[in-house]
């Protein structure tokens, strides 16, 4: 049975069994708005390699969103030469983390590296394969949707009844990236990728507005493009007494943000990015119960890395050195912090 023909009694168990939340629409001016959203793809020459490789830079930057599909004339085909650029592009990042003596980019490079060569490329169906993260598909043998598919490729040009199919089953804000470029989508109902751009824009706003009642200015907290130490502390020890608050606004920034890549922006947005997430990694690393685990999966922030130096190397008036500077510097909420932080990971130990 074909996936636009209707849902066969398998497939209807399989998305039963699944928690998941079914992709909401919205009516206006008559019309069906779905809350999924389209990019208008090209690749500079013909053929499956340069397509798979298109793909896969494409994936690399969302890689840690949830899963992907690729919907095309021949899966196997397209598999393997996606295969063959996605084991490119992590030798192309292992070079990158040989090259540097930066430890935060070392850690990056390490995750990301260590994910990438952990995902599960497949041709077979969600039914057969529920564990893959990449699947590869013909429309025809397209009898389910991944849960949780925020990605979706398509070389080939589907019909009204497919698209309004395929979103129906996939999760709100998911993107569909088009090679082909024939399908009307915003006449469709879906809305263009800049949406997601512009969203991005508006929540780095409020973020901004948050840190700035907080008496924060993350380009401050910037130094000749180094992060400067003595101001991330400050800040640090100030969201430390709204931590519930500066992450559920870091969440959802990080979240928009996550949703609109791959995303084009200026260094210097970049890095103001980067020091937000550095902040946000500190905060959830010194806050017991915090709720979100997206910095460390994203960012690959260690637990004790940016806490200056491993708490397996430190001993104890090292430790006491550390709590004693913040202390010092009135940063009382810092330092008792940290000095939880050390007793409970030396606990742990024991």
């Amino acid at each position: 049975m074909t996936f636009y023909a209707g849902i066969s009694q398998k497939t209807a168990k399989f998305y039963n069994e699944g928690t998941y939340d079914m992709m909401r629409c919205e009516e206006r001016g008559g019309h069906p708005v779905y809350m999924c959203y389209f990019e208008l793809r090209k690749q500079s020459a013909r053929g499956s390699d340069s397509i798979a490789a298109d793909m896969m830079r494409h994936l690399h930057t969302r890689q840690h969103l949830g899963k992907a599909l690729v919907i095309c004339e021949h899966p196997v085909v397209v598999l393997s030469a996606a295969r063959k650029q996605w084991l490119k592009i992590a030798r192309s990042l292992q070079k990158q983390r040989a090259s540097t003596l930066n430890a935060d980019k070392i850690l990056k490079y390490t995750h990301t590296i260590t994910h990438m060569q952990h995902l599960h490329f497949t041709a077979k169906s969600p039914l057969e394969d529920p564990e893959a993260d990449v699947y590869f598909t013909t429309l025809a043998n397209l009898q389910a949707v991944p849960l949780h598919c925020f990605s979706i490729y398509l070389t080939v040009q589907l019909q009204p009844a497919q698209v309004a199919y395929l979103v129906a089953h996939l999760p709100a804000e998911a993107l569909l990236v088009d090679y082909e470029q024939a399908t009307p989508w915003e006449t469709l109902g879906l809305l263009p990728k800049r949406t997601l751009e512009e969203h991005v824009t508006a929540q780095w706003q409020h973020m901004k507005q948050f840190l700035a009642s907080c008496n924060i200015d993350v380009q401050q907290l910037m130094d000749s493009n180094i992060h400067n130490v003595e101001a991330m502390d400050d800040a640090l020890d100030t969201l430390l007494n709204t931590s519930h608050q500066f992450l559920q606004h870091a969440t959802e920034f990080q979240r928009a943000l996550e949703l609109a890549r791959p995303l084009r922006t200026t260094k210097a947005a970049r890095q103001q990015y980067d020091t937000l997430s550095l902040l946000a990694h500190r905060v959830q690393a010194l806050t017991s119960n915090a709720f979100t685990q997206q910095f460390l999966e994203t960012y690959n922030e260690d637990d004790t890395f940016f806490l200056y130096d491993h708490i397996q190397a430190l001993a104890v008036p090292t430790i006491q050195a550390i709590i004693n500077r913040h202390e010092q510097a009135n940063r009382h909420t810092l330092a008792q912090a940290l000095q939880q932080y050390y007793m409970l990971a030396a606990s742990q130990r024991r």
